[in-house]
């Protein structure tokens, strides 16, 4: 395969739909290609991944009214270019709801979105130059899938739906992680990295080191901690500390002096709460599902009622959305300490 290196220089952004096509190229796949993509219960290979994307299953259902419609693929568009490096996120969302019909499911996401967002407290630029192959291929996840984002709907709760996944899923999730890392998301975590003089960031259970990669093209010092356990394919950084997260931070003064970042911790027991607890830094940022199923690392409440009932030092700053794939509903939070 590859590099990660060699990916990005080679990344021109012109994809095809032909999906099994487009991750071949872009990570040079052998012909014949019998890898098993897992995901929970899920276990596919590419040729019969493929076979599902060109069937239309995969086709994420609105309503209206009552009724199932079509999405039309300039709202999908619409929906995705909020999260283009190229965009103001703000100003493109507040367009995103100007622009829907009344009534339509792109009006509902777009006050959905609009709902949940808390900006951050300074401007984020915008970038032509910002390279990023998994925005990219999650735009063409949304048009293959036609969806055009999440509802305010108690189904994204059910952990029953939170386990379910299409066939794209797990491709995404081997190659480069659980949630796209927005330029809009990066900037950020710089931002607050130099505004509170952070030596530099923890990227907790950092899996195969997407995040931690694309923070460190924008020169931002990133140690990865990640106990090794699930399987990747590609693996985009080379220094991962093998290490339980508790353990790591008791070592290292508790993570003090840096910002903890913690992607989609999909974990089980307690462990997500006994990294927070053991943090001694001021800054934590949690990337993941904005609802009440296991996927937050909690038990039946969601990331900030958890911080609201056990952290009360801490304040909520910011909260984006970031980009969900069908059925889905990601979000990025900042909490501060008091």
């Amino acid at each position: 395969m590859p590099s990660p290196d060699e990916i990005f220089q080679n990344w021109n952004g012109i994809i095809s739909n032909d999906f099994a096509e487009t991750i071949s190229k872009t990570f040079a796949l052998p012909p014949g290609d019998g890898y098993l993509y897992r995901a929970e219960s899920f276990a596919m290979a590419m040729p019969q991944i493929q076979e599902q994307v060109n069937s239309g299953i995969l086709k994420y259902k609105y309503q209206s009214h009552g009724q199932q419609i079509d999405v039309a693929p300039a709202d999908i568009t619409a929906y995705t270019s909020i999260f283009s490096p190229t965009t103001d996120s703000s100003k493109s969302l507040t367009s995103f709801a100007s622009n829907a019909k009344k009534s339509s499911p792109r009006e509902t996401v777009a006050k959905y979105l609009q709902s949940r967002r808390i900006p951050p407290a300074f401007k984020v630029p915008k970038s032509k130059s910002h390279v990023n192959p998994y925005y990219d291929l999650w735009v063409l996840s949304c048009h293959l899938t036609s969806f055009l984002g999440p509802l305010p709907h108690s189904s994204y709760a059910d952990p029953l739906n939170a386990k379910m996944t299409h066939p794209i899923l797990p491709v995404f999730y081997h190659h480069f992680g659980c949630v796209v890392p927005t330029y809009e998301a990066l900037f950020i975590v710089s931002q607050l990295t130099a505004e509170s003089g952070a030596e530099g960031i923890i990227d907790m259970a950092s899996g195969n080191g997407y995040w931690t990669y694309m923070l460190r093209r924008m020169k931002l010092n990133v140690v990865a901690v990640d106990n090794m356990a699930s399987e990747y394919r590609t693996m985009w950084i080379s220094d991962t500390v093998k290490s339980d997260g508790v353990e790591y931070l008791k070592r290292h003064a508790g993570g003090k002096g840096r910002i903890l970042l913690m992607v989609y911790m999909i974990t089980a027991g307690t462990f997500t709460k006994r990294v927070v607890q053991a943090y001694r830094g001021d800054t934590i940022v949690v990337v993941g599902t904005q609802n009440a199923n296991r996927y937050t690392g909690f038990s039946d409440c969601t990331v900030e009622e958890w911080f609201e009932k056990e952290m009360p030092n801490w304040q909520l700053v910011c909260r984006i959305a970031m980009p969900s794939f069908a059925g889905k509903d990601e979000g990025f939070f900042v909490w501060k300490k008091t």
